[in-house]
């Protein structure tokens, strides 16, 4: 146990929460941006256990707002797969400190929060997770389910991040400065190697897309990062569902289109990086179905289907500007992400590829579906 960091969570929980004292803690070790800790009080003798958020730097202060109204609004839905967050003892959603900055001063702000502590096991991984078509029907339906209870949401704060329509051509500048840059790395030698891929990608996409068009789908609040790694699943069911700091009003067929790019393709072998058609039909069908009673948002319409092959490549588009930024975390694995995400860009440049995507997609209303479930 580190000294350092069980007095900087002391201070924390005593000073500023009732939910009595620390006396343990294991720090998330699958966390990348945020630093979490699983941590234990005790009240009188009685444990409880909680789970402590210490935000990375450079967070906003409103963004942060924007994800508890998120995680509220879910709770007040009977949404309960999402951990409610524990208010402070002044009735706030986090704690604001000041970091000393390099010269004295009083540095950037720092933010924490304490959220109840989600049972179950993270047993499913964003690398090459390997789940039974159970689990890819559950998480089809979890998704469905949070869209269906984030539909009204008029959420409070904001998320600074543009939509992927104004991000891809920041996205194609960013790839084509990283490749050209004199001080080599292998990112930069894989992006040069496979640079008119990426731009031909990129602006297929964005002559596809009709702004105007875009504009009139259905837009809410996103989660963003939805992926198996920010579960937490009992057996094949999904039991928790977290870090809701990605989520921003966007497009509702983008946050299918990514969940698709991340479960649905795998990562080993000749097919890495391949979309695997199959799943991609099961996962779309019982989306559609949980939500084919819907009278508010529905299921995806005749237009968001029709924009889905677009939004698949968009979403992709996205993991590889993610990869770019943070490569210097662990080169080693980043280069992998990035590899990976340049082979499905490359199985969605086949024509043949995107013909049987494209058909497969707009025939979904006429396939039998055997595959509906129950909510969990």
């Amino acid at each position: 146990m580190d000294n350092h960091e069980f007095f900087e969570l002391q201070e924390i929980v005593s000073k500023y929460y009732q939910i009595g004292e620390l006396v343990g803690y294991e720090k998330d070790t699958l966390g990348i941006y945020n630093t979490g800790y699983a941590i234990d009080t005790a009240i009188n003798g009685r444990k409880s256990r909680y789970f402590l958020r210490k935000y990375r730097k450079g967070r906003r202060e409103v963004e942060i707002r924007f994800e508890h109204s998120v995680v509220n609004h879910l709770v007040s839905k009977n949404f309960e797969l999402v951990a409610p967050i524990i208010s402070t003892r002044d009735g706030k959603t986090y704690v604001k400190q000041f970091e000393e900055g390099s010269n004295g001063d009083s540095g950037v702000g720092v933010f924490y929060t304490v959220f109840e502590f989600i049972q179950g096991d993270v047993t499913h991984i964003y690398v090459n997770p390997g789940f039974s078509d159970k689990v890819l029907r559950n998480v089809a339906v979890v998704l469905a389910r949070f869209h269906e209870a984030v539909a009204d949401l008029n959420p409070a704060g904001r998320r600074y991040e543009p939509g992927i329509i104004e991000l891809l051509p920041k996205i194609a500048r960013t790839a084509e400065n990283c490749a050209n840059e004199p001080e080599r790395t292998e990112l930069n030698d894989y992006l040069l190697e496979n640079r008119s891929l990426v731009h031909r990608t990129i602006d297929r996409t964005l002559q596809a897309v009709d702004s105007r068009e875009y504009e009139k789908m259905l837009h809410l609040v996103i989660h963003g990062d939805y992926h198996p790694g920010n579960m937490k699943f009992k057996n094949d069911t999904v039991v928790g569902l977290f870090d809701l700091d990605w989520s921003k009003v966007e497009a509702r067929c983008y946050d299918v289109a990514l969940a698709l790019i991340l479960f649905c393709t795998p990562w080993e072998g000749k097919g890495d990086g391949d979309l695997q058609l199959g799943k991609t039909i099961t996962f779309l069908n019982v989306y559609q179905n949980t939500l084919s009673r819907n009278k508010e948002i529905g299921p995806l319409s005749d237009v968001e289907l029709r924009y889905l092959p677009h939004m698949i490549s968009a979403s992709n588009i996205y993991l590889l500007d993610w990869q770019i930024a943070d490569y210097s975390r662990d080169p080693e694995e980043y280069l992998r992400y990035l590899k990976h995400t340049v082979r499905i860009m490359r199985w969605l440049d086949g024509r043949d590829n995107r013909d049987k995507l494209e058909k497969l997609i707009m025939m979904i209303d006429n396939v039998p579906c055997d595959t509906m479930v129950g909510r969990v």
